[in-house]
């Protein structure tokens, strides 16, 4: 039967928490039978692992022990535990599912992930690893995780290749940087002996459109050639006409996709990127997708008339062109015969 002290007791957990229960209200609390609803119940199980009383802090592990997995994991779930009491499931349990919960929820701390990289295996490593956005946010989770005995090979090379394109790639980037710096300032040394040596002659007028001369456009190759995925995706959203051209056709397709999402984009760019034949489908289906981009007819008709659109793409866009273009379409051998015969099904009805 439960102490009448502890059912009248306004707030048990805030005694708890601020260490001041008794020793009675502690030993009620490790046992499990604490007189609250069943997360707080566990919230106050997990106040008592650590406590100083040993015998006290011994009758908590035994009845952490005894609780299943599928209690810890909808308190995980459904409570909103904060990062103390995560860590404290984290730290008392060893079942592979309850910590694939702990490192998978948002309010787990850097601290407890570190200290699960160094040690966990099978399916809670897995989500470790595959979370790219943290290990980028967290570089140390990545050395923590090589520390780890039992990392698997896959987790070896997953690990390797973001360390060589989100780390490594930054090292030669400066370098690369540091080269087009010292090429600059050559060739404006070059520009400013020239001018002495002519310093009489009028200064010629510099011919419009010269900033986009070859010599240029490469250099902005070189340049995003050595950037990182994150920091091609912070060029797409706020780089300029040229670098969005360059970036649409990235191999990783986060890239393109930023792009796409430039508010510096216009619509007449966007109708150049659906003629290109070398851009990842998903940016193809992104356009189709959006409504405003779609009733530009050039629009539509770049994409049908692309042979690099997939075919479940251009297919349903054949209706919306017009009868010239859709008797191009019909006669591009370069094009499906998915598309040719819809087009040209479609020009039989219109003359009907």
């Amino acid at each position: 039967m439960v102490d009448p002290i502890l059912a009248e007791s306004p707030d048990l957990l805030s005694l708890l928490r601020t260490g001041e229960a008794p020793a009675e209200i502690r030993r009620f609390a490790a046992r499990g039978v604490i007189p609250l609803e069943a997360d707080d119940r566990l919230r106050a199980l997990l106040l008592v692992l650590d406590d100083p009383d040993a015998d006290i802090s011994g009758l908590a592990a035994g009845t952490f022990q005894e609780t299943p997995p599928e209690e810890l994991t909808r308190f995980l779930d459904r409570s909103g535990p904060s990062g103390i009491e995560i860590d404290a499931v984290a730290r008392n349990s060893e079942d592979a599912f309850v910590l694939e919960r702990v490192i998978r929820h948002r309010n787990v701390a850097d601290e407890t992930l570190l200290r699960l990289a160094r040690t966990v295996t099978g399916s809670p490593q897995d989500a470790l690893v595959v979370n790219q956005a943290r290990l980028l946010r967290l570089p140390a989770l990545i050395d923590a995780l090589y520390e780890n005995a039992d990392l698997t090979q896959e987790s070896r090379r997953r690990l390797g290749e973001i360390r060589e394109e989100f780390f490594e790639k930054e090292v030669r980037r400066r370098q690369a940087e540091e080269r087009l710096r010292q090429e600059e300032a050559e060739r404006a040394r070059a520009e400013e002996a020239a001018a002495l040596e002519v310093e009489t002659a009028p200064e010629p007028e510099a011919p419009a459109g010269e900033e986009l001369d070859p010599r240029t456009l490469n250099a902005a190759h070189r340049r995003i050639a050595v950037m990182t995925v994150q920091e091609k995706i912070n060029l797409a959203y706020s780089g300029g006409k040229e670098e969005r051209r360059i970036l649409v056709g990235d191999s990783n397709s986060l890239v393109g996709l930023a792009v796409l999402k430039s508010r510096g984009l216009t619509s007449n760019e966007v109708e150049t990127f659906c003629a290109m034949r070398h851009l990842d489908d998903e940016i193809f289906r992104k356009i189709a997708q959006n409504r405003e981009w779609m009733r530009r007819p050039a629009v539509a008709q770049a994409l049908v008339r692309n042979p690099s659109v997939p075919l479940a793409i251009a297919l349903p866009l054949v209706k919306h062109l017009g009868a010239r273009e859709l008797k191009v379409v019909m006669n591009d051998p370069n094009l499906a015969e998915g598309v040719r015969v819809t087009a040209r099904k479609l020009v039989l009805d219109k003359r009907r």
